[in-house]
């Protein structure tokens, strides 16, 4: 023992101090090896009484001890238990405040997770610890130790980390939540009995008491807890020490910047518990009710937080030094808005107090503090406008609208507060990719604060307010373009003008009234912004923003040069050098195009032209067809190839618009620079060279865009019969080589089809063999749902359906054969997920296809196989098959599964409960309660046998006789009545049981997979 001893050391000391990897590698590799050991035991133990252990050995030590608490308990003979207890608690004493005694602390949790009260002389953990460390308060470490694990066992209720009987779990939850009280008092008497009280005594009772409040509400981590009656009143914390050190230890952010931040924490719990939850109702607006009991609790605690503004406000005007005091108090009144939103709301004289607050938070210079209030602001938003309190519904608009005037005021200053916080600072340039990323996120939630303010301040007094400085802008200084001067002024503040044209596109879902003319002339002034890549983007999400309400505009009789002068922007940030800057325009010409088709159809030659200079963008920089559009435009663009897409796109709307007669030539003139390229790609007589793969997939994405977006199927069809053998030739050249041109090709056969429709069926039966006969070749997923679109598209067509039918034994069947062990699953999720879909798809459309026994037996067994694919798609493509193939009512179908199931019956349950049981996530525990349901409902008493079987082959260390007579119970009742929610809670509980640690969840899954 002595040598495994020092050999733990050696290795805790190579993996801390040792210069080369590998052997640190190795160290951590041993040490794994050594906590599932049931010797760690023993010689954790030892070395953690080891008088000549150093810090790094006894917390490793500590750890490895607290992980076989909690997942190997059951290795512990019944005889061991007290011991190892007294064990935790010398060794609690032993060992001062530091990670060491943390990590014991919750393995003494954890123990008391594992033994019931009964086991701790009938008194509980709690009561047991309490009376064991109460020491007589003159040594301090005792009550310290205390304090301590009172702070953990809190946090360790409902806990999912110990290896317990789930249902010990929640008994163990329950009985801490009926201690609440008693705990409160032990954190009492510990302060009292400490001869001198430390500023750690104090943090150290905050934050116990800080977990015991929150616990005495019913509140927990656990997701399978429902909400616990609360404990203990507001009046009786009202009236408590506790609280009143809390409030007072609110004081100290001078003297105690520590012990101040313990109380802030403890302040919070206690403002939750001053409210009642509302109720699930799957409404995340609805606002939690501030009970009458807990009013007195409410004014003390925001008379005492309000007690803090002038620190506050001292704080914003100093240097930054008092930040972290400000982030504190910030807090807490962020806290107290949001908790108390609807007494806020109720505009009484406290209530505007506490805005006034809030609003200091709001424009606090630092930006993360003053994010802090955007929640609160939001939610008191939804209540003034009546979308966050139902129960406003009963006192009339009236008194929404006099609410609204009443905080007028407060969100015109925070608009003011907020605007000047999207601005570039003047080194932005020098930014790193991170700090970018959080910029962008700030101005995203002051974005959504924006949206919020204007639907209380109205849009057209927001957008004033918001596009102010741009105004000033325009008339202070000469800063526009002209026909005779291109270069902007250099005395330009573009960084203004970006952030208030920023805020002006935050508003965007809460705009004036259509033809307002402050936004009119905004928009239209965009055309003379200067040549700055930013400003363009802003300007181009801008009119993207704000494309609807310009559609509105025209249809009121707006000047069509508004439009005219939009897509002059557009067509800047088009030819802009900055890739962020030309994809913003093409999303902004694909939402106005979509938004005002209508009014857009004078401007088609333009467009059309720019459709064929954007095409040429992309294959210019390919370096492969001639530049078609060298004498339209003198203008280079580059393009990425998904802003070239949204650009066809919006064509597609625009040339929808159209009567079919007119679309034709238009129809025809975006499909010429495309077509004509890919014939010369893929000519009638081959040549030796394979095209440029790239090249082959963006024409073949342009050519799909073209299909999906322009909504004449008459043109489609006609346009893709002419088309069709260019694109079989190009499928069969690429399908036996090239698996991203083949996906690409069959992407766009699929939206020519969904355009179509039955147009095309004449070419159903070309396309099924060349995919048939490709797959042949070639497991490619692509392949397979395009049969599928095949399916979907014409399965009902009586002229094609023997060739669909065909192509689908086919491919199934190949699959099948190609998909031999997990492994092969594994190594091909996308070819599982795809045949899946496709025999579901027939299950709906087609379901002859699947009245074959070869294809529904491979389909079951790639099923068995294959279920415990790593791959969420995958395996819920199984799941969901499974579940419509047993629900079908289709006759053929029917008496084939009666033949084929049968014989799988046993291997299918095994396989469904090893995946609920370990071998799948958790989260697909759902799925596999629907096919087991399913299964019942068709099979009836032949798959309760089934499960008999299966169930009986979980041992039984893993889930015990009864607890698989509870599961078996909960079948037979949903064998009677259908009540699939017992079943599932059933079936969550026994996986919680055998998922309870590595090794129950292991022995569990093979002992079911052997079979």
């Amino acid at each position: 023992m002595v040598e495994a001893s020092a050999k733990f050391k050696e290795a805790v000391q190579a993996l801390h101090h040792h210069p080369e990897a590998e052997v640190k590698r190795q160290a951590e590799q041993w040490l794994e090896r050594f906590q599932e050991s049931v010797e760690a035991w023993t010689i954790c133990d030892r070395v953690l009484h080891d008088p000549t252990s150093t810090p790094e050995v006894n917390f490793m030590s500590a750890q490895a001890l607290k992980r076989k608490v909690q997942q190997d308990f059951a290795e512990l003979p019944p005889a061991a238990i007290g011991s190892l207890r007294e064990s935790l608690v010398a060794l609690l004493l032993k060992h001062g405040e530091g990670p060491v005694r943390t990590q014991l602390a919750v393995a003494m949790a954890s123990l008391a997770a594992h033994l019931p009260a009964t086991e701790w002389d009938g008194i509980g953990a709690l009561q047991w610890l309490a009376t064991r460390m109460s020491g007589d308060g003159t040594d301090p470490s005792p009550l310290s130790c205390l304090l301590e694990l009172l702070v953990v066992f809190p946090q360790e209720a409902g806990s999912y980390r110990p290896a317990v009987h789930p249902e010990r779990r929640r008994n163990f939850a329950r009985e801490l939540i009926l201690e609440s009280k008693s705990a409160i008092t032990i954190i009492t008497s510990c302060l009292e009995n400490v001869s001198a009280k430390t500023r750690k005594s104090c943090e150290r009772a905050l934050d116990a008491y800080a977990a015991w409040v929150r616990l005495s509400q019913g509140r927990l981590y656990a997701v399978d807890l429902p909400l616990q009656a609360p404990q203990i009143d507001a009046a009786t914390l009202c009236a408590h020490p506790l609280t009143l050190l809390t409030l007072q230890s609110l004081t100290t952010h001078d003297s105690s910047p520590s012990q101040f931040d313990h109380a802030v924490d403890a302040t919070c719990e206690l403002i939750r518990a001053t409210t009642s939850k509302a109720d699930d109702s799957g409404d995340n607006d609805r606002q939690n009710s501030v009970p009458t009991s807990s009013l007195q609790l409410v004014q003390v605690i925001v008379s005492s937080v309000l007690a803090l503004k002038p620190t506050l406000i001292a704080a914003s005007q100093s240097d930054g030094s008092l930040d972290e005091i400000a982030k504190g108090i910030s807090r807490l009144l962020a806290e107290i808005g949001e908790e108390y939103v609807t007494i806020i709301a109720e505009g009484n004289p406290e209530s505007i107090a506490v805005v006034e607050s809030i609003l200091i938070v709001t424009a606090y210079p630092n930006t993360d503090i003053a994010s802090m209030s955007f929640v609160f602001w939001h939610k008191l938003s939804r209540v003034l406008t009546g979308r966050g309190q139902s129960n406003l519904s009963h006192e009339g608009t009236g008194e929404l609208i006099r609410r609204r005037r009443l905080f007028f005021p407060a969100y015109v200053r925070l608009i003011h507060n907020v605007i000047g916080r999207v601005q570039y600072p003047e080194d932005f340039q020098h930014w790193t990719g991170e700090e970018y990323r959080e910029f962008k996120r700030v101005r995203y939630a002051i974005a959504d604060t924006l949206t919020e303010a204007a639907s209380v301040v109205g849009a057209m007094q927001t957008l004033h307010i918001v596009a102010t400085p741009m105004q000033k802008l325009h008339k202070t200084e000469a800063t526009v373009l002209s026909p005779t001067n291109d270069v902007p002024n250099l005395g330009f503040d573009w960084r203004r003008f970006e952030a208030s044209l920023y805020c002006v596109r935050s508003i965007s879902k809460e705009p004036p009234p259509a033809g307002d003319p402050l936004l009119l002339s905004i928009l239209t002034s965009l055309i003379d912004v200067p040549e700055h890549s930013q400003l363009l983007y802003t300007a181009a999400l801008t009119i993207s923003a704000y494309s609807e309400w310009v559609s509105a505009s025209l249809d009121l009789g707006t000047d069509s040069v508004l439009l005219q002068k939009l897509l002059g922007v557009l067509h800047r940030a088009l030819i802009s050098k900055n890739t962020d800057t030309r994809g913003a325009a093409a999303l902004a010409l694909k939402h106005i195009c979509a938004a005002a088709a209508a009014h857009l159809v004078t401007f088609l030659d333009p467009l059309v032209q720019l459709h064929v200079l954007a095409l040429n963008s992309v294959t210019v920089s390919q370096g492969t067809t001639p530049n078609l559009s060298s004498s339209m435009s003198s203008d280079h663009l580059e393009m990425h190839a998904d802003d070239v897409i949204q650009i066809i796109e919006g064509l597609g709307h625009v040339t929808t618009a159209l009567p079919v007669e007119q679309a034709d030539p238009v129809f025809s003139a975006l499909l010429a620079p495309i077509s004509v390229p890919l014939s010369a790609l893929f000519p009638e007589e081959p040549v030796g060279a394979k095209p440029d793969g790239n090249v082959v997939v963006k024409y073949f994405d342009c050519l799909a865009a073209v299909m999906r977006y322009v909504s004449h199927p008459e043109l489609v069809a006609t346009s893709f019969h002419e088309l069709w053998p260019m694109v079989s030739r190009a499928l069969i050249s690429c399908g036996n080589t090239d698996v991203q041109c083949t996906e690409h090709i069959c992407r766009c056969i699929k939206y020519a089809i969904r355009t179509s429709g039955y147009r095309l069926a004449d070419i159903v039966i070309s396309a099924a063999a060349i995919y048939t006969s490709l797959f042949a070749h070639r497991r490619q997923s692509s392949l397979l749902f395009a049969v599928n679109e095949l399916v979907r598209s014409f399965g009902n067509d009586l002229s094609c359906s023997q060739a669909i039918c065909l192509s689908v034994e086919e491919v199934i069947l190949r699959t099948a054969t190609s998909l031999q062990a997990l492994s092969d699953f594994d190594e091909a999720p996308d070819v599982v997920d795809d045949a899946f879909l496709l025999v579901k798809t027939c299950l709906k459309y087609c379901p002859k296809a699947l009245a074959n026994p070869r294809i529904v037996s491979s389909a079951l067994d790639m099923l068995i196989m294959g279920l415990h694919i790593q791959h969420r798609e995958a395996c819920c493509s199984m799941l969901d098959f499974m579940r419509e193939l047993l629900y079908t009512r289709n006759e053929d179908l029917v008496d084939i599964i009666g033949q084929v199931l049968p014989p799988r019956g046993v291997a299918l349950v095994c396989s469904l409960l090893a995946g609920a049981l370990g071998a799948l996530p958790s989260s697909r525990l759902g799925d596999i309660t629907d096919v087991v349901a399913a299964l019942l409902s068709r099979t009836g008493v032949q798959s309760i046998e089934w499960l008999r079987e299966a169930t009986s082959l979980i041992p039984d260390q893993a889930a015990s006789p009864r607890d698989k007579d509870v599961f078996f119970q909960a079948v037979s009742r949903f064998a009677d009545s259908g009540d699939v929610r017992t079943l599932g809670k059933s079936l969550d509980d026994l996986s919680e049981l055998c998922r309870r640690s590595k090794k129950h969840r292991n022995a569990v899954t093979e002992s079911l997979l052997r079979s």
